[in-house]
């Protein structure tokens, strides 16, 4: 799986390109932060007619979070919107719902469905598992407000990207029997890996998702990191996971299939070829992350 010169797609190659030229003016986090939902930005379309996007201000237990709904403009259906509830990436420490607008809202347009992107609590202000807790607290407050929503209960799924992927595990495996989604799907999961700065481009995109660079705000090592694969206990719904050919996580993905083996999860495994890195921006540039998203969106139509 790895490989010291990779064959890439030139989307890819102009994707590293540009992840060196959206760097930060200095290593302070906020430069951090602006440099990559600038980044992102460039790759998010302007909006247009046809998609109704809200941002609300939810209050949790210890604190409040804002959380940006996108729901197609379509007559709302009398039963209730399907819904999906998604994980943004960005190693802990960044982005948000400008920054992964570009994705939450192509699925909204897509699926026909309504999409909830929160911004949980984030390193250095946060602790590590500050993400998680909100993430769950959000996922359960929208079920116990279903009817103010207009969505559907049993008609949830939960998709994350990069970092975003192990929340959306650990939110998963919290929740009780009557709160499962029908559905997960991670897209491009980004584990702690030990040699993973010796094998990525030093540019933004790679150093967000490396969790050696994180050790600056949290002085927490990859050995005793939480972006570890986690325990699964319990039962996990129908999966999807998109992988890249050059996976600086092959090793963590690979135990995170076994996992999923043992519960008899059935799961859907798709690599993008030619392609490494959370690259999901390039969704409508490139072909390979193109169809990665194509087989992303069959998969999820029938459980809506």
């Amino acid at each position: 799986m790895e490989n010291s010169q990779p064959i890439l797609t030139e989307e890819m190659h102009m994707f590293d390109y540009w992840s060196g030229v959206y760097s930060p003016a200095d290593q302070h986090i906020d430069s951090l932060r602006a440099a990559y939902d600038a980044f992102q930005q460039h790759y998010t379309l302007p909006r247009t007619e046809g998609m109704c996007i809200e941002d609300h201000t939810l209050t949790l237990p210890t604190h409040r979070i804002d959380m940006r709904v996108f729901s197609p403009e379509d007559i709302e259906p009398l039963t209730g919107w399907s819904w999906i509830f998604y994980v943004h990436g960005g190693g802990n420490v960044v982005g948000g719902a400008d920054s992964h607008e570009y994705i939450a809202r192509q699925l909204a347009r897509d699926l026909k469905v309504k999409v909830f992107l929160a911004e949980y609590g984030l390193v250095p202000e946060f602790g590590w598992t500050q993400g998680q807790q909100d993430c769950l607290d959000v996922y359960q407050l929208i079920l116990q407000q279903a009817e103010k929503w207009n969505i559907r209960p049993e008609h949830g799924a939960i998709v994350a990207d990069g970092s975003g992927a192990v929340l959306a595990l650990q939110v998963q495996q919290a929740l009780s029997a009557q709160q499962q989604p029908k559905a997960l799907v991670l897209i491009f999961p980004s584990f702690v890996t030990q040699n993973s700065a010796t094998h990525q481009p030093q540019s933004l995109i790679y150093q967000i998702e490396d969790q050696h660079l994180m050790q600056t705000w949290t002085g927490v090592s990859a050995q005793h990191a939480l972006r570890t694969v986690p325990q699964l206990k319990h039962a996990v719904p129908s999966s999807f996971i998109a992988l890249t050919q050059y996976d600086v996580c092959h090793g963590a993905n690979l135990d995170l299939l076994e996992k999923l083996k043992q519960l008899n999860t059935q799961v859907d495994v798709y690599t993008g070829m030619g392609l490494r890195g959370n690259c999901l921006p390039l969704l409508r540039d490139c072909y390979a992350v193109a169809s990665v998203y194509e087989a992303l969106l069959k998969f999820l139509q029938p459980n809506f």
